[in-house]
């Protein structure tokens, strides 16, 4: 972190996201964690027997992301399909622990709740079971959707579409999202699956990491700064988007402004990586809560760029906090300071 006036910027915005309100559209799905360990090999099959110690639930996909809002104590408002089964049910008791307004979900008879079970041993998974329905809902879940969705825009500062390609967002929809989001002064953050990135035509800003924004671009490499500048113009003009920010892994983050012709780019935080599940949908909630308080896109990704460097130090799908944020703020400062004046700070571990 270069700029030394950041911190205080980043600190005034952290004061600001108590009165945020972000709206959260998409894919929800039920995160099941079994932990255990591997002590032998099964008779029946050369496969690890896990003996389990715990099991635990959690909000994925948009879910995730709307418990990534509500850990930055912004106010989250979710949107999106669940089945009308003990997995949907959880998923509405989760989010009424996490003070989530649960206003723009429809529960439907003829799809399960999406549910993604992983089997972890010695902070490794170890595999992973999927249930799930990725055709579109039929027409009645869909105009419920469309409806409370168009009713939830009025009351917020952004919302995000958060896409996993499991069914709830219908080009419709998104297109109902941009236009209603301009007319009310917010803005549109997105989080692709989509190799076509004009099914987003309009909106604020998507988030792609590098492989995401590769295929979008027909499979063209993007091994360097120079391709990821040229990639990310060529998405600008696909999308009609405002900007794109290529989240690049241990290679950090690029950010591209319509308008400008050189692209930020975020040198990675994280000094150790467990797990970077959910580490996306940290990025895009930090990146919301920011634009929610006034800040200017560059200081949205730099604070998205420091919490994604403390969730993926952690194993599962950990979503970031204020707590988390403002101490990894605080960390950032010392070291600035430190290197100024010659000292080195010593980091927690996975830090």
């Amino acid at each position: 972190m270069n700029d030394p006036g950041f911190a205080a910027r980043a600190f005034g915005y952290l004061e600001k996201f108590p009165a945020v309100r972000i709206l959260v559209v998409g894919d929800i799905m039920l995160d099941e964690y079994i932990w255990g360990s591997v002590k032998r090999i099964s008779p029946e099959a050369p496969v690890p027997v896990v003996a389990v110690t715990k099991d635990t639930r959690a909000l994925g996909g948009a879910g995730n992301v709307a418990v990534n809002l509500s850990g930055l104590a912004a106010k989250a408002e979710l949107a999106g399909l669940i089945g009308d089964d003990s997995a949907g049910r959880e998923i509405l008791r989760i989010l009424a622990k996490h003070r989530i307004g649960a206003s723009g979900i429809v529960a439907g008879r003829n799809r399960p709740t999406t549910t993604k079970t992983r089997v972890i041993a010695h902070h490794q998974q170890v595999v992973r079971v999927d249930r799930e329905e990725k055709e579109p809902p039929d027409g009645r879940a869909r105009d419920a959707l469309r409806s409370r969705v168009r009713k939830a825009i009025r009351r917020v500062d952004g919302v995000i579409l958060s896409d996993y390609r499991k069914g709830a967002l219908s080009r419709e929809l998104v297109e109902d999202v941009v236009h209603d989001a301009k007319r009310n002064g917010a803005f549109v953050a997105v989080d692709p699956k989509r190799t076509d990135v004009s099914f987003y035509r309009g909106c604020t800003l998507i988030t792609p990491n590098k492989q995401e924004a590769e295929a979008a671009l027909g499979g063209r490499e993007l091994p360097g700064d120079r391709e990821i500048l040229e990639g990310e113009k060529a998405l600008l003009r696909a999308s009609g988007a405002k900007a794109i920010l290529i989240t690049r892994g241990e290679e950090g983050m690029s950010l591209v402004e319509r308008g400008r012709n050189a692209s930020f780019h975020i040198p990675a935080k994280a000094r150790q990586v467990f797990d970077v599940t959910g580490a996306g949908d940290t990025v895009i909630g930090t990146l919301a809560a920011a634009m929610g308080a006034g800040a200017p896109l560059r200081d949205a990704a730099l604070l998205a760029n420091i919490a994604a460097g403390v969730v993926v130090g952690e194993v599962g799908t950990a979503p970031i906090t204020i707590g988390k944020l403002a101490d990894a703020l605080r960390l950032e400062e010392r070291e600035r300071e430190a290197a100024r004046e010659g000292r080195k700070v010593s980091r927690p571990p996975g830090r």
